[in-house]
């Protein structure tokens, strides 16, 4: 799997899977993640997600996104569509094509995924490929959601990923995610959580975890802000053994309806 956090890449993801539930509106998504590490390197990821409404119940999905890093330099883009399906399920497929500025390579990946959401639950199922010069794998993820109480909800998102790297090296990682969302007051949502994940790659192969929380506030029907602190725990990696502290921001804005 990719270095970019478990729980940062869950949270964009949630975010713009339930873009099917904004039905009739033009969508912007904002996200910006810092994260610093012990061993004295840092991180920036960004992204910039534009949805708009299509006939049938379609969605248009444009996206920018890069990561720049002392350790790494990528910018992409992704194109793609959310759509209705019968009943309470929607889903989203996508494309997007990444190029690392270090490597001089492009990274290819392909995101499917289908979702039912009720009042009380959500599940879903979403599927990833990725291919370089160099590596192909896919990672599978279902999550679930579900709502203990008006105010409590409890979830979990599961990945397993396999990758292949030239000449023979194949590897298979694991990573778990729970979360806690508390309503603090109807425009505000407290979330706790923690993951644990396997890094099993050709140049390190270690175990971490870490404990996130952050706070959602909805000062308008139309405007949406998230903020996340992350810490994680990477002690046993066999090399550079690091601690890391991500802060995450999203700014979720929706222009009008039909």
């Amino acid at each position: 799997m990719k270095a970019k956090p478990i729980a940062l890449v869950v949270l964009l993801a949630v975010t713009v899977v339930g873009t099917v539930s904004a039905q009739g509106r033009f969508r912007n998504i904002t996200s910006i993640g810092f994260s610093y590490y012990s061993d004295q390197r840092y991180g920036l990821d960004w992204e910039d997600v534009f949805i708009a409404p299509l006939p049938a119940g379609l969605y248009l999905i444009t996206a920018a996104n890069g990561t720049n890093a002392s350790f790494s330099d990528i910018t992409g883009g992704r194109l793609g569509l959310a759509f209705d399906l019968p009943g309470a399920f929607y889903g989203e497929g996508s494309y997007a094509l990444e190029y690392d500025w270090r490597e001089g390579g492009l990274l290819h990946s392909a995101f499917l995924s289908a979702t039912y959401e009720s009042g009380l639950a959500l599940a879903s199922l979403s599927l990833t490929g990725e291919l370089t010069d160099t590596s192909a794998g896919g990672i599978a993820s279902p999550s679930l959601k579900y709502r203990m109480t008006p105010g409590l909800l409890l979830g979990a998102t599961v990945f397993t990923a396999f990758h292949h790297y030239e000449p023979d090296a194949g590897y298979f990682n694991f990573a778990f995610l729970g979360t806690g969302e508390y309503a603090l007051a109807p425009e505000i949502l407290f979330s706790l959580g923690g993951t644990f994940s396997t890094v099993y790659e050709p140049t390190n192969q270690f175990e971490k975890w870490s404990v996130l929380g952050g706070i959602t506030v909805t000062p308008a029907e139309t405007v949406t802000v998230k903020s996340q602190v992350e810490y994680t725990n990477a002690m046993l990696a066999q090399v550079n053994p690091h601690e890391i502290v991500s802060i995450l921001l999203v700014v979720d804005i929706k222009f009008r309806g039909r």
